[in-house]
Parts: structure tokens; C-alpha cells; sequence
């Protein structure tokens, strides 16, 4: 492998983007889910609720899974922040070793 053009800016830029784009996407993407899938989703499960085409149990299965899937939703940029800043611990502490050796 060249590693010639590596260096650990180039990571610590690369991870800082990266951050840049997670928090552009979780912003996008909850008011998506939030202003418009999660009320239109639970609008059409009451109103077949209260159609009778499901029973209780249903619902609350549905209404259980959204909620559990919106909290890992949440909880998602949060893991990948942490992720990515040990990356870039990583990153910096692995390129000091090298330039130890050289």
C-alpha cells in the first residue's frame, strides 16, 4: 500500500466532513420522518383501527415499532459521532507511531 499521500490531515479532514454530512442528513432525514411519515403512518393505523379492519393488537405492534425505530433513529448520529471521533483518535495516534520508526 502507498502511503506516500497519507496523512492524518487528511483523515482529520476526511472524519470533520464526514460529521458535517451525518449532521445534514439527521437534520433532513428527522423532519422527514418526523413531520411527515411517523403522523401520516399513525393516521392511517388509527383510522383502520377505528374501521375495525385491524384489531388492537396490531395496533399497538405498529405504533411500537415506530416508536421503537424513531428511538434508534435518535439515537443513530450520536453512535456514529463517537465512532468517527475514535477514528480520528485512531488515526492520529497510528500515524505517530510511524513517523517514530522513520
Amino acid at each position: 500500500m502507498n502511503k506516500r499521500g497519507y496523512s492524518t490531515g487528511f483523515a482529520w479532514i476526511f472524519a470533520l466532513v464526514s460529521l458535517f454530512g451525518l449532521g445534514i442528513l439527521y437534520i433532513v432525514f428527522n423532519q422527514v420522518f418526523q413531520s411527515h411519515l411517523v403522523p401520516i403512518i399513525t393516521d392511517q393505523v388509527n383510522q383502520s383501527f377505528i374501521s375495525g379492519a385491524i384489531d388492537a393488537g396490531t395496533l399497538s405492534s405498529v405504533l411500537g415499532g415506530i416508536d421503537k425505530y424513531m428511538a434508534f433513529f435518535h439515537a443513530m448520529p450520536f453512535i456514529l459521532f463517537f465512532v468517527i471521533v475514535i477514528y480520528m483518535i485512531v488515526v492520529a495516534v497510528r500515524k505517530e507511531r510511524e513517523s517514530e520508526f522513520v
